[in-house]
């Protein structure tokens, strides 16, 4: 598959909950390695200082959602070359949406940890001018955010795509066409799901692990960080793939996670490795590293929601 050169990045600046996450996915599939809404330490005081030449663009090629929304203009200074994709949506649809993601926010904040929230805080600020949800502020945030995109952008084509993902009808023919790149064969375009439908998920997944994966033990998580340390609740969580302690991305390819699980199986001695519906697309696109799960582990569970993996056994 060809890719974009190494010094051009894929910022997509749509707001949150406009198919921010699925983006992210469907850049990870072309091959293009990308994060979504990096909330790490080192971002956030770069961002506080103004400082667009960000560390974590030195490990990804591709970064979405709020991080890098508001800050396009400055950040097309800073990594000239670059392509915009604003992921856009109908606007009553997307107020529900971020209303209900908002609330669902406000409900879990006690489990989130004090840095995240700062983060997370921050930027909304820089957004929305508000830390809570406000319709009314939020609507003009919303077409002042397009209205500015649309102007900053409006004389090069070459370098910005306006993709409505949650509209269904955008896919991979406008996004690989913008980015240059094949369409992949056989996988189908990553459609987040809806924040309501998200939420049962969660729970209904986060239940069925606690009682698979015992207090204390170790489980090795694909998730893409979708799914955030609360949701192992009472368990040791090692993302996949993970240097350093922290989330690294993708794999490169199968052999790098074939090589990968057996490192973090050794090093961390982990009994288990579930797979999170926001990942589900690893296994048909690392079809090695599925085949060698499903011939070398038990399959203890598989549904929607969660395929999980005995490394025991």
């Amino acid at each position: 598959m060809r890719h974009l050169r190494d010094d051009q990045k894929v910022f997509g600046i749509g707001l949150s909950k406009t198919g921010t996450t699925s983006l992210a996915k469907a850049l990870n599939i072309l091959g293009i390695r990308s994060i979504h809404f990096p909330h790490d330490a080192r971002t956030f005081a770069e961002l506080q200082r103004g400082d667009y030449q960000l560390s974590v663009l030195g490990e990804y090629q591709g970064v979405t959602d709020t991080p890098v929304a508001p800050f396009f203009a400055q950040l097309d200074q800073a990594w000239p070359g670059s392509k915009f994709i604003l992921t856009v949506r109908d606007k009553a649809s997307w107020l529900r949406s971020a209303d209900a993601h908002w609330r669902s926010m406000c409900d879990g904040r006690a489990a989130r940890e004090a840095d995240f929230l700062a983060f997370v805080d921050f930027i909304n600020t820089c957004v929305y001018g508000c830390i809570d949800f406000s319709a009314g502020r939020f609507s003009y945030a919303y077409d002042v955010h397009v209205r500015q995109a649309l102007e900053y952008f409006a004389h090069r084509p070459d370098d910005f795509l306006v993709l409505d993902i949650c509209g269904g009808a955008a896919g991979w023919a406008e996004l690989c066409g913008f980015l240059g790149v094949p369409i992949p064969q056989n996988i189908p375009f990553p459609h987040e799901y809806r924040t309501g439908r998200w939420s049962q998920l969660f729970q209904e997944a986060g239940r069925e692990l606690a009682a698979i994966v015992p207090a204390g033990e170790t489980v090795i998580m694909i998730d893409q960080e979708a799914l955030g340390d609360e949701f192992t609740d009472g368990r040791h969580r090692i993302p996949f793939l993970e240097h350093d302690g922290q989330y690294a991305g993708c794999p490169a390819d199968d052999a790098t996670a074939i090589r990968e699980l057996e490192r973090q199986r050794r090093e961390s001695g982990a009994a288990f490795l579930a797979v999170a519906w926001p990942a589900f697309w690893w296994l048909e696109y690392y079809g090695e590293f599925a085949a060698q799960l499903r011939a070398r582990f038990s399959c203890v569970l598989a549904n929607e929601r969660l395929i999980v993996f005995d490394l025991g056994a």
